[in-house]
C-alpha cells in the first residue's frame, strides 16, 4: 500500500501553521547567607510557608544533626529554628522568604560542645552512662540542648536513649505521649517529629522504635497522678532497655520534660528517682537552680546539679503555634512528609465491638502562671501533688469508660490503640456499667506501651458505625480497646 504524499504534506503543514510555545523555565529567586563560625543563621516560616534551604560552602548543622552538602531540604509549615556553624559556612535559600530570618552572633555552641565533651568522658569510664535530665521555664531551649547533645553522642557511635517526658511536643509519634527513643542515626530535620518510626515504610533515615506509653491529656498538671505513674511505669521499661543493650546502657539518656517551676518539686524529685538521675541541667534560670539545691532530696555525690544559660536565640512558643506544630505532627504520622509520602488506609468498624476509654482530668490547682523566679519559697509546694502522692492511687483517677460513644465525643479524635493482649474482652465489651471490670481493664491496659493511633474521620450514630483513618492495611484492628485522647484533627 503507497502512501498519499499530499496527506503527509497536508499534515507537516498543519503543523507549521500551528502556533509555536516557547516554555520557560519558572525562574526561582535564590538568596544567599554567609554565616561566620560559631554563629547561626536563624530563621521563621508561616504555616503556608514551603522554604528550601542547601548548604553550598562549609559545614552546619541543625541542633547536632549535620546538613549534607548541595543536597536541598524543604522545610513546610510552621517553623522557628536557626542553622549553626562551627567553620563557617554559605547557605542557599529559595521558594519563599522567611517572615524573619537574620544571622545570630551570640550563640552557646561552645558551652553545648563543652557539655557534650564532659557526657563523654564520663561515657569513657565506665559501662555506665550520664542519667541527664534537662528542666527550666517554658521557651528556654530545653528541647534543643536535648537534641544537640543526643546527636553529638551519636556521631560518636553512641546510642543514647533520648525520653521525652513533655506530652505537648510530638517526639518520634504525635503528641500526648511520653517516650523513649534509642538515638541509632541521625535525627530527620525535614520531619516535625524527628524522624519516622520503622511502621511507617521505607525511609532515607534509620527509623526509630519508640517506646510510647499514652498520656491522651495535653497538660501534665491535667492528671499529675496519671503523670507520674507513666513515668514509674517508663522507668521499669527503660531498666529493661539498658540491661539488654549494652550500647544504650554506656551511652546514657536524655531526659527532656515540660516547663518546670519550684512548685513542680515533687515531680521533678519523682523524674529523678524513678529514672535514676546523676545528672540535672537547669536551663535559663538560676533562681531555679539555687531553689532546687536547696529543696531537693539528693545525695550530693551521686547527683551533679549544673546551670546552663539560655540561649539567645530561643523564642516564644505561642499557643497558635503550638496547635500548628501538632496538627502537622498528626498529618505527618498518617501522610508522612513531601520527601517520603505514606498513603493511609480507611476502615469501618462496629462501635458496639469496642470499649473506649477516656484519661481523666482532675480538678488541681494549676500553677502554670507562675516562673521559677516568682515561685514562692516555701509555700510553693502546697497543692501541687505532695500530700496525695503518700496516699494509694486509685486507677479509676487515671481513666473512666466512655459508657455512651458517639460522635459528639469522637469525631475527628485521635485514638490510642491499647494493649489489650491476654485479657478476654468478651466480659468488657458487653458490660460497660461494670465498674469492677472496668477497674480492672483500666488498671491492666494503663500502664502499657501504645500500639498506634487512628484517626476517626466520621462516626455514623444511627448504624453504629466508625470510619477511621489508620496507617497501616489491616483486616482487623490489634485491639478492642481505644483510648480517646484529648487531641483532634481536621483534614
Amino acid at each position: 500500500m503507497s502512501l498519499d504524499t499530499s496527506v503527509l504534506k497536508s499534515i507537516l503543514s498543519k503543523s507549521d501553521n500551528e502556533p509555536h510555545i516557547e516554555k520557560f523555565e519558572e525562574q526561582v529567586e535564590q538568596h544567599q547567607v554567609e554565616v561566620p563560625a560559631f554563629q547561626e543563621w536563624r530563621f521563621e516560616l508561616t504555616n503556608k510557608d514551603t522554604l528550601k534551604i542547601k548548604l553550598t560552602k562549609g559545614t552546619a548543622e541543625i541542633f547536632g544533626t549535620e546538613l549534607s552538602p548541595n543536597y536541598e531540604y524543604t522545610f513546610q509549615g510552621s517553623l522557628k529554628s536557626c542553622i549553626s556553624t562551627f567553620s563557617g559556612c554559605t547557605l542557599e535559600y529559595y521558594n519563599c522568604q522567611p517572615s524573619s530570618e537574620y544571622v545570630g552572633e551570640e550563640t552557646c555552641m561552645g558551652t553545648l560542645l563543652n557539655l557534650h565533651l564532659a557526657l563523654e568522658n564520663i561515657r569513657a569510664k565506665g559501662p555506665n552512662g550520664p542519667r541527664v535530665l534537662v528542666i527550666g521555664p517554658k521557651n528556654s531551649g530545653k528541647t534543643s540542648l536535648c537534641r544537640v547533645i543526643a546527636s553529638y553522642a551519636e556521631k560518636m557511635d553512641g546510642r543514647p536513649l533520648y525520653v521525652n517526658l513533655n506530652p505537648q511536643e510530638p517526639v518520634f509519634t504525635i503528641p500526648g505521649n511520653l517516650t523513649a527513643t534509642a538515638i541509632s542515626g541521625m535525627f530527620n530535620i525535614e520531619n516535625i517529629c524527628l524522624g519516622e518510626t520503622i511502621t511507617t515504610g521505607p525511609s532515607f533515615y534509620h527509623p526509630k522504635q519508640p517506646l510510647v506509653k499514652n498520656f491522651g491529656l495535653e497538660n501534665y498538671r491535667d492528671n499529675l497522678k496519671f503523670y507520674k505513674y507513666l513515668i514509674g511505669q517508663m522507668s521499669g521499661c527503660i531498666e529493661k532497655r539498658l540491661e539488654k543493650s549494652s550500647d544504650v546502657r554506656s551511652s546514657g539518656i536524655i531526659v527532656d520534660t515540660p516547663a518546670f517551676h519550684i512548685g513542680d518539686l515533687d515531680v521533678i524529685q519523682c523524674i529523678i528517682d524513678e529514672l535514676k538521675i546523676d545528672i540535672l541541667i537547669v536551663v535559663g534560670n538560676e533562681r531555679l537552680l539555687v531553689d532546687l539545691k536547696r529543696k531537693l532530696k539528693y545525695d550530693e555525690n551521686r547527683l551533679t546539679l549544673l546551670k546552663v544559660a539560655k540561649s539567645s536565640g530561643c523564642v516564644d512558643m505561642d499557643d497558635k503555634l503550638q496547635r500548628e506544630i501538632q496538627q502537622r505532627a498528626i498529618k505527618e504520622y498518617f501522610y508522612g512528609i513531601s520527601s517520603s509520602p505514606l498513603s493511609p488506609y480507611t476502615m469501618v468498624v462496629n462501635l458496639k465491638d469496642f470499649v473506649f476509654l477516656n484519661p481523666k482530668v482532675l480538678e488541681a490547682l494549676n500553677l502554670a502562671f507562675l516562673s521559677g523566679d516568682t515561685a514562692d519559697d516555701d509555700s510553693a509546694e502546697a497543692g501541687t501533688g505532695l500530700e496525695a502522692s503518700a496516699v494509694t492511687t486509685s486507677f479509676d483517677d487515671y481513666m473512666e469508660r466512655l459508657k455512651a460513644p458517639s460522635s459528639s465525643n469522637l469525631e475527628n479524635a485521635i485514638l490510642a490503640f491499647a494493649d489489650d493482649s491476654d485479657l478476654e474482652m468478651g466480659k468488657y465489651i458487653g458490660s460497660p456499667d461494670d465498674t469492677e471490670n472496668n477497674t480492672i481493664l483500666i488498671k491492666t491496659v494503663s500502664g502499657r506501651n501504645t500500639l498506634g493511633f487512628c484517626y476517626v474521620l466520621h462516626c455514623d450514630d444511627e448504624k453504629g458505625k466508625l470510619k477511621l483513618l489508620i496507617p497501616s492495611p489491616v483486616q482487623h484492628l490489634p485491639t478492642k480497646v481505644l483510648v480517646v485522647t484529648q487531641f483532634r484533627y481536621n483534614e
